[in-house]
């Protein structure tokens, strides 16, 4: 049985590779819940994934993580980096040059070393505690 490590994960995730990340990291049926969204297995995963990082970066900053053998439980800043207009975006609309940080509170079960489930709960954009900082793209 692989152990799984939170500090691989977030600097994978914040390397940009969505593909990559998913094989990695998430079960074949992982399945992702929020106040709004529901997605079942790797697959469409990757199609959010595709979705919300089309013009956008995406960089997690966890603030408090706690942890036991199951689970994994964060409070993360997330940075989302606009390169192009997103007037579409899941958040609220976005234009490029827009730098906006929302506070996610996460728990992420695992199994056999990787997340299995993972459920997201956010807080209005731009109240994180922590200030962002630029990608310098």
């Amino acid at each position: 049985m692989s152990t799984f490590n939170f500090a691989e994960y977030i600097a994978a995730f914040n390397r940009g590779n969505d593909d990559g990340l998913c094989e990695r990291y998430f079960t074949r049926d992982f399945i992702m819940q929020t106040a709004d969204r529901y997605i079942e297995g790797r697959a469409r995963m990757r199609e959010f994934f595709a979705m919300v990082h089309d013009g956008v970066r995406e960089i997690l900053r966890p603030q408090i993580v706690t942890k036991d053998k199951n689970h994994v439980l964060a409070e993360i800043d997330i940075d989302f980096h606009c390169m192009e207009d997103r007037s579409n975006y899941p958040i609220q609309p976005l234009k490029k040059g827009d730098l906006v940080t929302v506070k996610f509170f996460c728990v992420y079960t695992l199994l056999g070393g990787q997340i299995s489930h993972l459920k997201t709960a956010r807080w209005p954009v731009n109240r994180a505690t922590s200030p962002p900082k630029p990608l310098g793209l």
